[in-house]
């Protein structure tokens, strides 16, 4: 089976809802022209980071709602990105998997959180494996991607995709740069790759693109390299800059099972 998958390395405007999803609704809809089936949003890409700022959260599922609105009115598939969520259970980072007939087909809550979010959120704690009209997905956000355990656990549910949206900053490794300026585009390169070999799956990694300004004085350089990584095919596309832009890319699933039988993943 084939997908045509289209990746958003969407540029937040922080704390600007409903600017950013009008450009979300204009990516969608030009995807869908494009005949793109799947559509990826980078981690918090309705809001921007709310540094803790709870009168923000979403406790309402406004932005879950609207993704769905237009994933019905355009017939495609969408990875939401994220949104802090507040619930009766706690404050989450949430991601959602919406069918083009604007159904929720599953809530992902981020499993491990970047250290920063523990003074506000909680962890998820289930990998969450579900069915698509192209074979069994899972979703992780961001910061889950340095630890294989939960890939392990995606991998032995089956899983042939999956989605990562992200909000990963140059800053984050600041004191590194001066070893060396591009660790943090290495190592997400370096990601990507593996966990798509190790899980064999296709791994769709989104990222946020361009500079943000924080309210706190803050600046978070993004790195982009959004990408779809594969066994054998290695990056099927990918941005190698950190520049606003979407992708189309076609994955061909059926290549999954000929990387089984070479590596027994």
């Amino acid at each position: 089976m084939k997908v045509k998958i289209a990746v958003v390395q969407f540029k937040i405007v922080h704390q600007q809802r409903t600017v950013n999803l009008k450009r979300i609704e204009d990516f969608i809809k030009n995807a869908a022209r494009r005949e793109a089936q799947v559509i990826v949003f980078p981690e918090d890409c309705i809001t921007g980071s709310l540094f803790g700022d709870l009168s923000k959260l979403d406790r309402t599922h406004e932005n879950q709602e609207a993704f769905c609105i237009l994933a019905k009115k355009y017939h495609i598939d969408v990875v939401t990105g994220s949104s802090m969520e507040g619930t009766a259970e706690g404050n989450f980072n949430t991601s959602y998997y919406i069918n083009a007939q604007g159904e929720v087909l599953a809530e992902y809550r981020k499993n491990h959180l970047y250290p920063s979010e523990y003074s506000f959120l909680k962890p998820g704690i289930d990998a969450q494996v579900f069915d698509t009209a192209f074979g069994k997905a899972g979703i992780v956000i961001c910061w889950d991607m340095l630890f294989p355990e939960i890939f392990e656990r995606l991998k032995n549910q089956g899983v042939k995709l999956i989605y990562c949206p992200s909000y990963w900053y140059r800053e984050i490794a600041e004191s590194m740069a001066l070893y060396n300026s591009r660790s943090e585009e290495q190592l997400l390169d370096a990601l990507c790759l593996t966990r798509a070999v190790e899980t064999n799956t296709a791994l769709v990694y989104c990222n946020a693109a361009g500079v943000m300004n924080n309210p706190n004085g803050s600046v978070d350089t993004l790195i982009g390299h959004s990408q779809i990584a594969m066994p054998v095919i290695g990056k099927v596309h990918q941005l190698k800059n950190n520049r606003e832009n979407m992708f189309i890319a076609e994955v061909d699933l059926d290549l999954l099972e000929k990387s089984h039988v070479i590596y027994q993943a």
